[in-house]
């Protein structure tokens, strides 16, 4: 199955940006300059928002989680081996944030301590895409609950976002090998649910 990205990657890229590059605004917010950091906020603000949810698909955890995945990045440019890579860093910790929270969200569904709320898929920026393409992915998001956390950022970062497999695997710190089952088990997951949303895959 191909990827059905919801967005160019210049737009999960941050797009193109005027001023100072990611790398010279790094310095100077490793300087201690406030308004490298807030235009760093600025710049990848979008990014970083639309990300969180695609991967948590709602809008109640996406501010907090943006919000401490840009305090993660911000407080620790220090530990950021190239600048001009910040937009592919921040992503890895938004992914590794979204999948902390799934986890938790998905155990607290088991046991019972959270009132599961489905995905609205209504609610999916779906109105710019091809009428193939928003068919697939309202397919992808309506059995992404039934996955576990993993497998979930897997195949979202795959299908919705379009990354290629290496890309997944270094965004979710995981082997290539891992990643691929992780997607491939999705999918079979996907198959078996995929008749109920608009056919098979």
């Amino acid at each position: 199955m191909q990827p059905v990205p919801i967005h160019s990657r210049t737009a999960l890229a941050g797009g193109a940006s005027v001023g100072p590059t990611d790398a010279a605004l790094v310095a100077a917010a490793r300087a201690g300059d406030v308004w490298a950091r807030d235009a760093l906020f600025s710049r990848h603000a979008r990014m970083v928002h639309g990300l969180a949810f695609r991967l948590m698909g709602s809008d109640a955890d996406v501010d907090d989680l943006a919000q401490d995945a840009f305090v993660e990045a911000l407080s620790g440019l220090d530990r950021l081996a190239e600048p001009a890579a910040f937009s592919s860093w921040l992503g890895a910790i938004v992914v590794r944030t979204a999948h902390k929270r799934l986890r938790r969200r998905r155990l607290f569904d088991r046991l019972g301590l959270r009132r599961r709320t489905p995905i609205d898929l209504d609610a999916l920026p779906l109105s710019s895409a091809p009428p193939d393409v928003a068919l697939e992915l309202r397919r992808i998001y309506a059995v992404l609950d039934q996955l576990p956390a993993e497998e979930r950022v897997a195949l979202v970062l795959r299908r919705v976002e379009g990354m290629e497999l290496q890309e997944v695997a270094d965004q979710m710190a995981l082997s290539l090998a891992t990643v691929k089952r992780r997607i491939a088990a999705a999918e079979v997951t996907l198959d078996r649910y995929g008749a109920r949303y608009g056919g098979a895959t």
